[in-house]
């Protein structure tokens, strides 16, 4: 696997000099969301199997399975998105995956089933859709989620978002998805990151799936919106429109 495409250079810096801060700061959130009666948040494990489990602030109306790209491994790397997901009622889970520069994508991806499975686990059974999401090394985790739901002992998703995924982590998935499962893949025209490289492997893979349950969506830059490898990072409005709604849209149907 071409390394450039599952953790840059630049993200590999920023995860250096801002892990500890981002650990403060999540430190904090949960100190204050137990003392403000806020929805609670439940940490589980230890290293890269750890897992954050996000519950709304009412009853649990969906499930979303968050795979962060390869320098975002605490949930306030993407807090505005997960503020919003748990306001419209769905629980989100978070795996950390990897601590430091030195792992292996087959270990981020064996740490990312960890993280899911101890976090079904806490959740338990409930009756509710669960939707996948994932950008760049996230982005092709949420894949060996799905075809391999049945095997890691946990819910499948009923529909995944990858965004701007990277290269498939050694092997395509062995298994396939659900034939209802739906899959949204997003390409950033400015994206020279990942590129189109893993979505192109990935597309491949869903050559048998349903043509009316999968799309490939070409993400267009436009005047102050640069659709780069981190703009799914961004909160501003066209953002939350490229991002977010997607997102928004797949839970909404998986609800109806």
């Amino acid at each position: 696997m071409n390394p450039r495409y599952a953790f840059p250079i630049a993200e590999r810096i920023r995860s250096r000099v801002g892990w500890s801060l981002l650990a403060v700061v999540l430190a904090v959130l949960i100190r204050a969301s137990a003392g403000h009666a806020s929805p609670p948040i439940t940490r589980l494990g230890t290293g890269a199997r750890e897992v954050w489990v996000l519950r709304p602030p009412g009853r649990a109306k969906s499930v979303v399975v968050f795979g962060h790209g390869w320098s975002t491994p605490f949930p306030v790397g993407f807090g505005p998105w997960i503020a919003h997901l748990r306001a419209g009622g769905s629980i989100v889970i978070y795996p950390r995956y990897r601590v430091g520069t030195g792992d292996s994508t087959s270990s981020a991806l064996a740490a990312f089933q960890a993280g899911i499975e101890s976090a079904f686990k806490l959740i338990g059974r409930l009756h509710v859709p669960v939707v996948a999401v994932g950008k760049s090394f996230g982005g092709s985790a949420v894949f060996y989620y799905a075809a391999s739901a049945r095997i890691w002992g946990v819910p499948a998703p009923t529909a995944i978002l990858s965004i701007f995924p990277a290269l498939p982590i050694g092997a395509l998935p062995a298994g396939r998805l659900g034939a209802s499962t739906y899959v949204e893949l997003l390409v950033g025209d400015a994206d020279t990151t990942a590129g189109s490289a893993g979505a192109d492997a990935f597309w491949r893979w869903l050559s048998g799936h349903q043509s009316t349950r999968k799309s490939y969506v070409i993400v267009h830059s436009r005047p102050g919106f640069v659709a780069n490898h981190d703009s799914a990072q961004r909160t501003d409005a066209v953002a939350r429109a490229v991002f977010w709604k997607p997102l928004d849209l797949l839970i909404a149907r998986a609800t109806r």
